[in-house]
């Protein structure tokens, strides 16, 4: 027994005065694992409580939690070195110590860190946020992090974008303080079609969607927006709620342009295909009798 007690307790290494026990060793461990359990596990019953029975908003709810989480690892990890057998003033000198190797090595992650907390505490990025990255990668906001914020795009995909991006970067967000957004569709009928009735129409089919969402400050509008080489051109714009909607634009045009197309069809408009007219003024006799022969060798 006095054997096992002595590899407990022998010094393993020593830095700046701190010894290291095996002893200490387990007890970080121990403390810490056990400390990581339970803060997870109060985290989600505190999310489920306020989220329930209070009807916080998730977003909000996720940003409360996510900073007395990580300020509370802070302590779990003060008290876990303290039970290791370090006092205060030398996890400080430690930490010192490590600082500088943080300031010169670790700037990325230092820099992601302060990014989520300024992410967090300010709100202009929530749970639930339809963004679109640089890049033009769209997708919704499911979890914001201190390091790192998850995105999950349309296409399935789970994005880890670090947290410096959202705040070096411009980021488009649809889903920012008001939800409305305008979508415009552009479409063309064939020359020799009524303007007022293909508006009639457009606007019809456009109203019979069920992602349209329309009242007098948003109302369908359907453009004439000039005259190109083979057809009318028009543009259908429409105003949806995107917090509702949550699919990509593409997606949503899609399905105007399927009502669209039906509607035109139904009321007997063109729907117009580039084509060219050929008008010969001046041709050469022996283009002509080039043309007949060609013309019999086809009938023959």
């Amino acid at each position: 027994m006095e054997s096992f007690k002595k590899i407990l307790t022998y010094p393993l290494w020593q830095v700046g005065g701190v010894t290291f026990t095996l002893l200490g060793f387990l007890k970080l461990v121990l403390v810490l694992v056990l400390g990581i359990f339970l803060l997870r596990y109060f985290r989600r019953r505190v999310e489920r409580l306020l989220i329930k029975r209070f009807h916080i908003t998730p977003s909000l709810v996720n940003s409360m939690t996510t900073l007395i989480y990580y300020a509370l690892l802070v302590i779990l990890l003060l008290v876990a070195l303290s039970s290791a057998g370090l006092n205060l003033t030398q996890v400080g000198l430690i930490f010192g110590a490590l600082g500088v190797g943080i300031g010169f090595g670790l700037q990325t992650i230092t820099s992601n860190f302060i990014s989520g907390i300024i992410l967090l505490t300010e709100g202009s990025l929530r749970v639930g946020d339809l963004v679109e990255l640089e890049d033009g990668t769209l997708g919704v906001v499911k979890e914001i992090n201190m390091r790192s914020t998850i995105l999950r795009t349309f296409d399935g995909q789970d994005l880890i974008v670090p947290n410096s991006e959202f705040i070096s970067k411009r980021i488009s967000t649809w889903t920012y303080e008001d939800d409305w957004r305008r979508i415009h569709i552009p479409f063309g009928v064939a020359y020799g079609s009524d303007p007022e009735r293909v508006k009639e129409v457009v606007t019809a089919a456009a109203r019979r969607l069920p992602l349209t969402e329309e009242d007098p400050e948003h109302p369908i509008q359907v453009w004439f927006t000039g005259f190109g080489d083979s057809a009318l051109e028009f543009s259908l714009t429409i105003w949806i709620r995107q917090s509702r909607v949550q699919r990509a634009l593409t997606g949503i045009k899609s399905d105007y342009y399927y009502a669209i197309h039906r509607a035109l069809l139904e009321a007997g408009i063109e729907i117009p295909f580039p084509q060219r007219d050929l008008h010969l003024r001046t041709i050469t006799p022996q283009a002509i009798q080039a043309l007949k022969s060609l013309a019999g060798g086809q009938d023959g």
